[in-house]
């Protein structure tokens, strides 16, 4: 049984490349689904098969008899027949009678069908409780069929867009394999990997987003805050949130447990228990709703130790920080999941919000019909500009935050464990010459003696020191350091869908029609919202990099300060020998 599709858009082939041109309306005979990167083989009504893009037909759902997706192989020339007593040969020249009529050559699974997955709802059923037992720290962090992306090694620390970007076919004729433009009719991207395909920005872009009614609280407004720069509008008042009182929870007598962490937001000062796994599940309801928004990272999952007094101390700083992040955004903070996340304590309440937010139609591209702009078009050479500067920056800057998230990484473990033990060995070195002085019968200065013995706890305590200061500037810098790497590896995609709608927007450049005008007006919104976007991570930026770094100066020369003053409290002994 083969599958049908009708061609919804026109395609002209190349030569060469084994595709075929189809045209809108045309009935297919779809022979490969698998061969990758977007691209489906099929034959025409005439006859002719090859080649042909996914996202330029229609799938039909019945199925109509016909021959096999090949011609079976030829037989070789010094083959001979089967003995009488052999199976029966089947349409593919074997006897194995899986790889029968029913079967799909190229899936490799009989009846040509892959076994029905399970599908996740985390909405209903068993897993709808207010404290269903999954394991917070196995889930993943990165949801809605979001590719997540990071800066290797190889790259030189620079940030990556996706490799689909960059194949033939992608959107913004980033390869520059295919010259011809798609006219303003409309024509999609044959690249259904593509990030800018996959969260709905192609279909705004071109119009075909579903006109949905936009609640206030989904409402954005851009407004131009001068010197070229463009703000969110803050629709909400500021407000904030404490994180505090971890307890350890269990369920199901004791066979399931848990950190449950206390959140107190200021507008309404009542507080709500939440477990790291509804963070988790937050996490991925806000990558999903907003792709032009990098997500604030939570903290990195952790199996072992998990009940340790200093871990859960040190993520409830990391979840603070989190939190922080989302009630100064002035996108994320109005968002309708965040203060359902914030203030929901009715458990009915609670399953029925998560359902909402889980089957919310305003998310990703979508989401763009919601943003108001000013008036007045673009500059496009100037977007253009700021854009690459923007670009270069990130990969920059991503560099060094990991950087020095190494390097505080790296002075932690030293002063927990290098330092303490060199000042300690120090230490125990004087120590033992003022013991042996003391064997003198302390006939001739107990004093020295005394102050010899003292150098030596002096160091000590020193090492004791070192041990504890990196919870006091190294790790509180690593954390911030940590705040931005997640930061940064969310804007490979915005920038990846803003590059997407400059290509559409190219695509009609010159034209007047009505569909060109809409695209246009289109991708100057995604344009607005990367700007005001990327004000918006710059303004916040400045403020963390001068904050964290003075606190850790601070508590840098409150360090050094307090040994200073053992040193001078010691050298005043030897005053008095």
């Amino acid at each position: 049984m083969a599958k049908q599709a009708k061609a919804i858009y026109d395609f002209d082939a190349e030569a060469g490349t084994g595709e075929i041109s189809i045209r809108s309306g045309e009935l297919l005979t779809v022979t490969r689904r698998d061969v990758g990167e977007g691209w489906w083989e099929g034959t025409r009504p005439n006859g002719e098969t090859g080649l042909f893009p996914e996202a330029y037909v229609e799938e039909l759902q019945e199925e109509v008899g016909g021959p096999p997706a090949m011609a079976p192989p030829p037989l070789p020339q010094d083959y001979n027949p089967p003995p009488a007593t052999a199976a029966p040969l089947n349409s593919f020249g074997t006897s194995n009678p899986v790889e029968d009529w029913n079967s799909d050559p190229w899936s490799g699974v009989a009846g040509g069908m892959a076994p029905p997955q399970p599908t996740t709802d985390w909405g209903a059923g068993a897993d709808d409780d207010w404290d269903s037992d999954f394991d917070d720290e196995s889930a993943s962090q990165v949801g809605g069929g979001v590719p997540s992306y990071s800066a290797s090694a190889d790259t030189g620390g620079k940030l990556a867009l996706p490799e689909a970007a960059l194949q033939r076919g992608s959107t913004g004729d980033l390869s520059g394999n295919r010259e011809k433009k798609a006219s303003t009719t409309g024509k999609a991207s044959f690249n259904r990997f593509s990030v800018f395909v996959k969260s709905g920005s192609e279909s705004y872009l071109l119009g075909r987003a579903v006109h949905l009614q936009i609640p206030d609280m989904d409402a954005l407004t851009i407004v131009d805050s001068g010197d070229g720069r463009y703000s969110w509008a803050n629709a909400t008042q500021p407000f904030s949130c404490v994180v505090a009182s971890p307890k350890k929870e269990a369920k199901f007598k004791g066979l399931k447990s848990f950190i449950a962490y206390q959140l107190t937001p200021s507008f309404n000062n009542i507080q709500v228990s939440r477990r790291y796994k509804h963070f988790d599940w937050l996490y991925e309801q806000l990558q999903k709703k907003y792709s032009f928004v990098p997500i604030p990272p939570l903290p990195d999952k952790q199996i072992q130790g998990r009940y340790e007094e200093e871990f859960i101390e040190h993520r409830m700083n990391q979840l603070q920080s989190f939190v922080d992040r989302m009630c100064r955004h002035p996108v994320l903070a109005q968002s309708e999941v965040w203060n359902h996340f914030l203030a929901c304590t009715d458990e009915k309440r609670w399953k029925s919000g998560k359902r909402k937010s889980e089957k919310d139609p305003l998310v990703g591209g979508a989401y763009y019909s919601a943003v108001t702009v000013p008036g007045g078009v673009l500059e496009q050479d100037v977007v253009e500009r700021e854009v690459q500067v923007f670009t270069n920056f990130t990969g920059q800057f991503d560099a060094a935050v990991k950087n020095l998230a190494k390097m505080s990484a790296d002075q932690t473990t030293k002063c927990q464990n290098h330092y303490k033990r060199e000042f300690q060995m120090i230490g125990k070195s004087f120590t033992q010459l003022g013991q042996a002085m003391e064997g003198d019968g302390g006939n001739y200065n107990p004093g020295l003696n005394n102050a010899v013995i003292s150098t030596g706890e002096c160091y000590e305590e020193i090492g004791r020191l070192y041990e504890e200061q990196p919870r006091l500037d190294w790790e509180h810098l690593a954390d911030m350091m940590h705040d931005y790497k997640g930061l940064l590896a969310g804007w490979p995609q915005v920038l990846h869908i803003h590059s997407g709608a400059q290509g559409k927007r190219r695509e009609v450049d010159g034209e007047s029609t009505a569909v060109a005008l809409g695209v246009r007006q289109r991708a100057d919104t995604v344009s607005y919202s990367l700007l005001a976007e990327v004000n918006t991570f710059h303004e916040q930026r400045v403020k963390d990099i001068k904050s964290s770094h003075q606190v850790f100066l601070q508590e840098q020369i409150k360090f050094y300060q307090k040994i200073t003053e053992k040193l001078q409290e010691t050298l005043r002994m030897y005053d008095q020998c």
